[in-house]
């Protein structure tokens, strides 16, 4: 099979949870005995890095069979594609790979009317997108945060729209939302990481019988990795991600403070390690209120909190990261739509402690496989934080019971389940039902083992 997959971003020039995915499925096809092609849309300011003056696609140097595309004329506010000879140069290279599958992972700076330049290119093939962000349902940035009180949208109608954006009436977002469906539907399937957005997606308009839920997978360590370890005095906590406003960096500290304030540190302290990247893509409000907790932080007399900002790190880096803490915090402050900081904190055996929301809250069972405090909350974050520092059997209870997570080759056998699936449908009858729950893991598992081939 030849396997196109379409990426915001690529994961050798931004880290980032969509284009790591794509770049793993990719990855994966390969290993399967498939042919795969990556096509990865950068943002504008990187063409002069990566790009040649006049040129909308470039191949990616020292790489077969990956490009970056540069787009022009993008509009935020329609996810558009502005000029046509940005999408020529797609179309017609996609026409020349020819592939069996295009599988778009996202359609910012890709331009949604991408999908129709490939379903003109590849009129047979079959074309899918997976959806790592509400971006289509939200102007706000695809966040479902409310612009003006920072509360949490639990539905997109076009009164609340334009109630965060009053400069656009109403029925703009009705129009908007029509247009986007409309291009949506030229694909045969949607894929979710989460039941949570796939329930959103469908509730926004998106055909129930195309829509899949397949959990994010990724390349498992080393057995030599000792997943057992941790410190004596199980106090050392980690933040891992994206350094933007809704990931709650903010609400950690603010429940480290809390602590402090009230004189309920440990005697031994705690010990923070940040590790978060793309710090540019914060507002410059959020990164001036987390500079201001950290000093207020440092600024305290008796060095029972030690803060360590190590800055964004690389795949390569992670085993190292992870062995420095004991726990991982993961405290966003949006509809967090699947965690793969929860992927790479279970992968290394540590607990995690994790906003009670969306995909987070589908994920992680309290008391269980980790720990959950409600979304906002740096109260009862710090009453966590203080109640599972030093505390060995909460460790073992919640490191024993993760389960093996996903491999990046369980989740390419799911895609090519539902692949193989469509592709036996006659276009004039309907998809199968969708199911919303994740499927088992362990019969890709199993059928890997078994050698069986797609």
């Amino acid at each position: 099979m030849r396997i196109l997959f379409v990426s915001y971003m690529h994961p050798a020039v931004t880290p980032g949870g969509a284009q790591q995915v794509a770049d793993e499925l990719r990855r994966a096809a390969i290993a399967s005995g498939h042919e795969a092609y990556m096509i990865a849309a950068l943002e504008a300011d990187q063409e002069s890095d990566f790009g040649k003056p006049g040129a909308p696609i470039v191949p990616m140097p020292g790489e077969e069979n990956q490009y970056f595309y540069f787009p022009q004329h993008y509009n935020f506010t329609h996810n558009s594609v502005g000029e046509w000879r940005s999408l020529k140069f797609f179309r017609d290279l996609v026409a020349e790979i020819a592939p069996d599958v295009v599988h778009f992972h996202h359609y910012h700076r890709i331009g949604v009317e991408s999908i129709r330049a490939a379903r003109l290119a590849v009129p047979n093939a079959k074309i899918g997108v997976t959806f790592h962000e509400m971006m289509a349902i939200c102007l706000a940035g695809g966040q479902m945060v409310r612009t003006t009180s920072r509360d949490l949208c639990r539905k997109a109608t076009p009164i609340d729209c334009h109630g965060c954006f009053p400069h656009l009436r109403p029925e703009f977002f009705t129009l908007r939302a029509a247009r986007l469906q409309a291009l949506f539907d030229e694909c045969d399937f949607f894929f979710f990481p989460s039941a949570f957005i796939a329930q959103r997606y469908r509730e926004w308009g998106l055909d129930p019988a195309k829509c899949h839920v397949i959990p994010n997978g990724q390349v498992h360590p080393a057995p030599a990795v000792d997943r057992s370890r941790h410190s004596r005095l199980l106090n050392r906590f980690g933040f891992f991600g994206q350094f933007i406003d809704n990931k709650g960096i903010d609400v950690m500290l603010d429940a480290i403070l809390v602590l402090a304030r009230e004189r309920r540190l440990p005697e031994n302290g705690l010990e923070i390690t940040i590790n978060g990247g793309n710090r540019h893509y914060a507002s410059e409000d959020y990164l001036a209120k987390v500079d201001a907790l950290i000093a207020e932080i440092r600024a305290l007399d008796d060095n029972l909190v030690r803060i360590h900002d190590l800055g964004r790190y690389g795949r390569d880096e992670l085993a190292e990261r992870m062995t420095m803490v004991d726990w991982v915090i993961a405290p966003s402050t949006w509809w967090e739509v699947f965690g793969l900081v929860v992927s790479e904190a279970w992968m290394f055996g540590r607990p995690v402690i994790v906003s009670d929301i969306a995909g987070l809250g589908e994920r992680v069972k309290n008391g269980v496989n980790g720990f959950t405090f409600p979304a906002r909350n740096s109260s009862a974050l710090a009453d966590l934080i203080e109640k599972l520092t030093g505390d060995e059997a909460a460790w073992r209870r919640a490191h024993q019971a993760i389960t093996p997570d996903w491999s990046d080759l369980d989740m390419f056998d799911a895609h090519v389940t539902v692949w193989d699936a469509t592709a036996q449908i006659p276009a004039s009858h309907p998809a199968p039902a969708p199911d919303d729950r994740a499927p088992d893991s362990s019969d890709f598992h199993a059928k890997r083992r078994s050698g069986k081939k797609h």
